[in-house]
């Protein structure tokens, strides 16, 4: 990445070019076999789709992802351009590359602790874990950071027609006919360095309007030690035309962690209301990317399904500078969402509550250097009818290095 000095007072340029691929010692096998692959790659697809019978898999994507224009004031912020947008409903914690989006962002900060944003998308590049959100994460749901459907649901590497790593206009990742977008504002106030409180309201124009509002507290409770308290509140309905049909869906959540750099603990709890109306999109029309909830997890994100009462605990445990283990457990219960599990055949209900348990060590022995291994130990609610329990025992090591 790259951003200019100051071309005038206030303005900037910044550029940011990704690459995405195979370091070669994959063994592809076909798309059966290699579904937890998914989420590292963005190119072609993999061996045994429609796309291609006898593709390799992980082949090399690029994309400048980042490339703007930038002018800060004191009381002015605006970006244009290809971006990041660090916003709750446009970002999810885990990839390798991030889902980009080709938007304006405008912030006001009229008074001290005050701020308002207005923001508009145009386009989006879906990132690496996309095809993970829709199927692995979301399992066909629509609800995990991508819509379910035949047009664009599923991404090239799955056989269906939704490019990763390439800017693409909304609709097609909503999988709908058309859209002019998406277009967001925002209230921020924080009072000292206690208090936050934040509302967004964000319009997929004819397809949803969604509003997200969450309030943070922190406190001390002893000397290097706070108590954070959060609260969350997730409503959509249909707008406009309901292009993707109609949707009522609620979700509420709270959570409570007190630690310091040595240590942390948290409880977090998820609520998701049941629309009893058939005719409802089942859970939250999650189709840009989104993942505010407090009880997601490494390979679960089920808070977002309807009827659903998540919690999860967890925490941190410095052992030496430089490293940390990070270990939690998520109980999501059953939810009434029903999902294709297996493609071609009829969606099925959920059968048993859902579990996920992650285990991460994390090391960092230089500025440049960052090494994690990760274990994520996770069963869903459905089952697909054949031996396979859908239950899994994941084990992933990540070697990064910034220069």
């Amino acid at each position: 990445k790259y951003v200019t000095p100051e071309l005038l007072t206030g303005l900037k340029a910044g550029a940011a070019f990704y690459i995405n691929g195979d370091t070669g010692l994959t063994d592809w096998d076909s798309i059966a076999t290699n579904k937890p692959a998914q989420g590292m790659f963005t190119g072609s697809a993999y061996p045994g789709t429609t796309a291609a019978p006898t593709g390799t898999g992980g082949d090399t994507a690029t994309l400048l992802g980042q490339a703007y224009l930038e002018y800060k004031s004191k009381m002015i912020d605006v970006t244009a351009g290809r971006q990041i947008l660090n916003t709750p409903l446009t970002k999810i914690k885990w990839s390798l590359m991030p889902n980009f989006y080709e938007a304006g962002v405008l912030t006001v900060k009229p008074m001290k602790g005050l701020s308002v944003t207005a923001l508009h998308i145009n386009a989006m590049s879906y990132g690496s874990r996309s095809a993970t959100d829709f199927m692995l994460i979301g399992e066909g749901t629509g609800t995990a950071g991508v819509a379910k459907g035949t047009t664009g649901g599923k991404t090239v590497q799955q056989g269906g027609t939704r490019e990763q790593a390439k800017f693409i206009n909304l609709a097609t990742g909503a999988a709908v006919a058309a859209t002019d977008g998406r277009t967001a504002v925002n209230v921020t106030y924080k009072m000292g360095k206690n208090l936050k409180v934040s509302i967004w309201d964000y319009i997929a124009h004819d397809i949803s309007n969604t509003i997200y509002a969450d309030v943070n507290y922190k406190m001390p409770v002893m000397k290097g030690t706070k108590l954070a308290l959060s609260a969350q509140y997730l409503n959509q309905s249909e707008e406009g035309a309901k292009l993707a049909g109609t949707m009522d869906f609620s979700m509420y959540g709270a959570k409570a962690k007190v630690g310091n750099k040595k240590w942390s603990a948290y409880i977090a709890y998820n609520s998701s209301d049941d629309t009893n109306n058939p005719t409802d999109f089942s859970g939250f029309h999650n189709a840009f990317g989104a993942d505010p909830a407090y009880t997601s997890s490494l390979f679960s994100r089920n808070a977002y399904r309807e009827d659903v009462n998540a919690y999860k605990i967890g925490g941190h445990y410095t052992i030496m500078k430089g490293l940390k283990v990070m270990v939690s457990h998520a109980d999501y219960g059953k939810s009434k969402t029903s999902a294709v599990v297996v493609s071609g055949n009829p969606a099925i209900a959920a059968t048993n509550d859902a579990t996920e348990t992650d285990i991460i060590l994390a090391y960092k022995p230089t500025k440049a250097w960052t090494l994690k291994v990760f274990n994520a130990i996770r069963k869903s609610e459905y089952s697909d009818g054949t031996t396979k329990g859908r239950e899994m025992n994941h084990f992933r090591a990540v070697a990064a290095y910034n220069f």
